[in-house]
């Protein structure tokens, strides 16, 4: 294993150390305090990331603070003075205490266990309506509620994942963690179809108006699936957790034709919980680039290609998730549920292509092609859980069964026109029609179970089967006379994909007082059959592999936890990377996926350090993955215009870099959230495929202003950049952009808001390739953008409830409250596995 990555990036030690030693010999706020712990009263489980506030009665002023993964919390700094004490949680009665006095010699009250009740049948009598964080940090995963993002309101699942501190999306929709493709991504807590090669398409389609928070695992334990080099994104979809009848509805107009809208509707009583979600999304999205390639650069036959394109994509999806929970027992509920989303994605796209040599023009490529897709995802699940009699005994299980049908038409047509000796043109047309049907199904039961007060076990089992069944058909002009297109084998693909992973994992954790000890192994039997329809080609691949995992933590304060993990990972290849089949539909880039294509196996340590101070909450994080048979896509020059793209192994890639995420709340009135990533790459080439090793510093980071000037307006900037970064041939360039939105509530239930994305329309996705060391040598650069900018207005009307619960809220919201209107509580994401 390569570790010199590893002493690149010590120096960066010094930021834990640091905020480490700040954080102790730090002189305590002047004022009086007060601390406590919030448990469950009817448990006495610690309820972690409750909001606790402290109001003065005088002068109204407010402070607050989350309490910490055990439920405890410190409010500092208070003046003398009369407060009233409120601790809100989701799902649990507002707990109130009034008359709590601080000195004007700054005396500490400790209230002990705060005992909060469980909401349950008379949650009806109840809203929480102060405002919820819209980050939650721990060791072990990273919560946020992005249904508070005012810059992605009227948007799509993509631009929420653009506005979560360490994801980044690329040019064409995919998702990156830490700067790494390889992640996996997971609706509700469960594969579905999204697994499969149309993760963008998937995620470009569902609105974000039915996506109550995304959690982010950077490095998962042996519970979770091994799948993903950089970790897990799981988007959790929109429930309810309220008795009664409620809902909410919304709708959103804006530039390139956008037209959103949402409804959500729930009923609920002590028996049974039925939701359901309706989104509808239309929208353009303009776009544009160029490539620049010069090939045999610095020399007199030096041959200049430049290529510029323009596209539109047409965007318009139907996204319907509905569901019941019932309540079999007071510890027993059995939940049914199923996601369909309904999708279409037109593109066109118009391009022209001019090659010179000694300023003199040769050839020009004209092209326009058309594409016309539309795809339907079906996910049902069913899911178990009971509670047994002993404290934290828990029984899960889960079935769970998605389609996808995926149809494409496709027209291209390019004309060709030769400068050179006697004038003459040429046209190359060819149509292709692709049908994909994806089938996943998921069985999994997992089961915790405590040993005693300071340890416990956690043990599943887990199998997976997925066909992907990929049938490309290509069509050219049968003769020059006639438009008849005839069916062309050599064009044409049938590729078939299946995989099935069995897996057992097993987890022991100890608590040794402040230090704790997480140790466990995932075993997983994998089996990959894949072939070529119309040949004899078939291909497989089967192995067996242990993925353990380490987790140490340390508890240095109340509100200081440092944690060290060390993971394994893998990354399969999937059906696009492995299919041998040559597409040439680019007649100057063709693209070839590599059947002999191995999995990527990675090594991942992490130290963690988390603190809640009074205004901050924050994490910070070193990391450290290295990768065997690292996956790049890798280009080879056919003649002095042509290149072929195609998959490959290239040895070991390795990434070690400090993640800091920090929220700072100033004041009632401003609040800032941050991500800073800075790493080290390094990608071990191989002489063979014409890659030559590379390695380099990057980093990307983002920042989110929330400002609240008036009690109904609020405002929210957010500006991201991410740096230079090296690839396989080459490297990235810098991009940048900063979005904003403005809310205004009308009333408690209605509001108005408008946001605009990419303000200065200057996010473009821009690479060097440098190959001069192959036979036909060239570099090239080039410049993409998949959108432009784009301004959008929504209007958001909640409904249901009753007048009592109107009057709360606004007591609560007249005692330091911010009232979320959309606010409906997340299901269905919990059980990662």
């Amino acid at each position: 294993m390569n570790f010199s990555a590893i002493s690149r990036v010590l120096f960066l030690f010094f930021f834990l150390t640091v905020l480490r030693a700040g954080a102790q010999t730090a002189s305590p706020a002047a004022g009086g305090t007060v601390t406590g712990k919030l448990v469950d009263a009817a448990t006495n489980q610690p309820l972690d990331f409750a909001s606790v506030s402290l109001t003065n009665k005088a002068d109204k002023t407010n402070k607050g603070i989350q309490t910490d993964l055990n439920g405890n919390f410190k409010v500092g700094g208070l003046k003398a003075g009369t407060y009233l004490f409120k601790a809100t949680f989701i799902g649990y009665l507002t707990y109130t205490r009034d008359s709590i006095r601080i000195t004007a010699a700054g005396n500490t009250i400790n209230l002990g266990s705060v005992k909060v009740k469980a909401a349950k049948g008379v949650l009806k009598e109840v809203v929480v309506t102060a405002q919820r964080s819209q980050i939650k940090l721990s060791t072990d995963k990273k919560v946020f509620s992005v249904d508070q993002s005012l810059v992605s309101q009227g948007g799509s699942a993509t631009d929420l994942l653009t506005n979560v501190p360490s994801v980044q999306v690329d040019v064409d929709g995919n998702v990156n963690l830490r700067g790494s493709s390889n992640v996996r991504v997971l609706i509700n807590g469960k594969p579905s179809a999204i697994s499969g090669g149309s993760v963008s398409d998937i995620l470009q389609s569902i609105p974000a108006s039915a996506i109550q928070n995304i959690e982010v695992i950077t490095n998962p334990s042996s519970k979770y699936d091994a799948e993903g080099q950089s970790g897990i994104i799981n988007i959790v979809l929109k429930r309810n957790a309220q008795l009664g009848f409620n809902g909410s509805a919304s709708a959103t107009v804006g530039t390139q034709n956008t037209y959103n809208g949402s409804l959500n509707l729930a009923y609920q009583t002590s028996k049974v919980n039925i939701f359901g979600n309706y989104s509808y999304r239309k929208a353009n999205r303009v776009g544009n680039g160029y490539t620049n390639r010069i090939t045999y650069p610095g020399t007199d036959s030096a041959r200049y290609q430049n290529q510029e394109s323009d596209q539109t994509f047409k965007f318009n999806s139907h996204n319907i998730r509905t569901g019941i929970d019932i309540n079999l027992s007071p510890k027993t509920v059995l939940t049914l549920s199923d996601n369909i989303n309904i999708r279409n994605r037109d593109r066109f796209q118009n391009g022209l292509t001019s090659i010179t040599s000694r300023n003199v023009l040769l050839q020009q490529l004209s092209q326009n092609n058309t594409s016309y897709n539309s795809g339907t995802n079906v996910d049902l699940n069913a899911d178990f859980s009971h509670k047994f009699k002993k404290q934290g005994q828990e029984l899960t299980a889960n079935v769970g069964y998605s389609t996808e049908k995926e149809n494409g038409d496709e027209y291209l047509n390019t004309l060709y026109n030769f400068y050179t000796g006697t004038r003459r043109d040429s046209t190359f047309k060819q149509n292709n029609f692709t049908d994909q049907k994806q089938r996943n199904l998921n069985l999994q039961a997992d089961y915790t179970m405590p040993l005693g007060k300071e340890s416990k076990l956690e043990a599943g089992y887990r199998t997976t089967i997925n066909r992907n069944d990929n049938d490309y058909r290509a069509f050219v002009p049968g003769n020059s006379l006639t438009d008849q297109f005839l069916f062309d084998p050599t064009r044409s693909n049938h590729f078939i994909y299946n995989e099935q992973v069995h897996a057992v994992y097993g987890n022991y954790q100890r608590q040794f007082g402040k230090f704790g000890v997480q140790v466990g192994a995932r075993l997983e039997d994998a089996h990959i059959r894949t072939r070529l329809v119309d040949s004899v080609q078939q291909y497989k691949q089967d192995y067996f592999r242990v993925y353990p995992s380490v987790f140490l933590s340390d508890k240095i304060t109340e509100n200081q936890t440092l944690q060290l993990s060390y993971t394994r990972r893998v990354t399969r290849p999937r059906d696009r990377q492995l299919s041998p089949f040559l597409d040439r539909s680019d007649p100057l880039n063709y693209q070839q996926g590599n059947p002999n294509l191995r999995p990527e196996d990675t090594h991942a340590f992490e130290l963690s350090y988390i603190n809640y101070w009074q205004a901050v909450t924050l994490t910070s994080s070193l990391y450290y993955r290295y990768t065997n048979n690292s996956i790049q896509q890798v280009r080879k020059p056919i003649n002095t215009q042509l290149t072929t793209t195609v998959f490959q192994n290239v040895g070991s890639a390795a990434n070690a870099g400090y993640e800091l995420i920090a929220k700072v709340t100033a004041s009632s009135k401003l609040d800032l959230t941050g991500n800073v990533n800075v790493y080290y790459r390094n990608i071990k080439g191989d002489p063979a495929l014409f890659v030559q090793s590379t390695s380099g510093y990057a980093f990307n980071g983002n920042l989110t202003a929330n400002i609240k000037p008036v009690k109904k307006l609020g405002i929210q900037l957010r500006g991201d950049y991410q740096g230079k970064q090296v690839i396989a041939q080459g490297y990235s360039k810098a991009l940048y952009g900063l979005d904003g939105g403005v809310r205004y509530d009308l009333t408690k239930t209605l509001n108005v808001s408008v946001n605009a994305r990419d303000i200065f329309n200057s996010r473009r996705f821009g690479s060097i390739i440098d190959n001069t060391g192959t036979a036909i040598p060239y570099t090239s650069e080039s410049y993409r953008r998949f959108a432009t900018r784009t301004v959008m207005f929504t209007v958001a009307y909640r409904f249901g409830g009753s007048n009592g619960e109107q009057k709360r809220q606004k007591r609560d919201q007249d005692n330091g409250g911010g009232g979320n209107p959309d606010d409906m509580n997340p299901g269905g994401g919990a059980n990662i596995r």
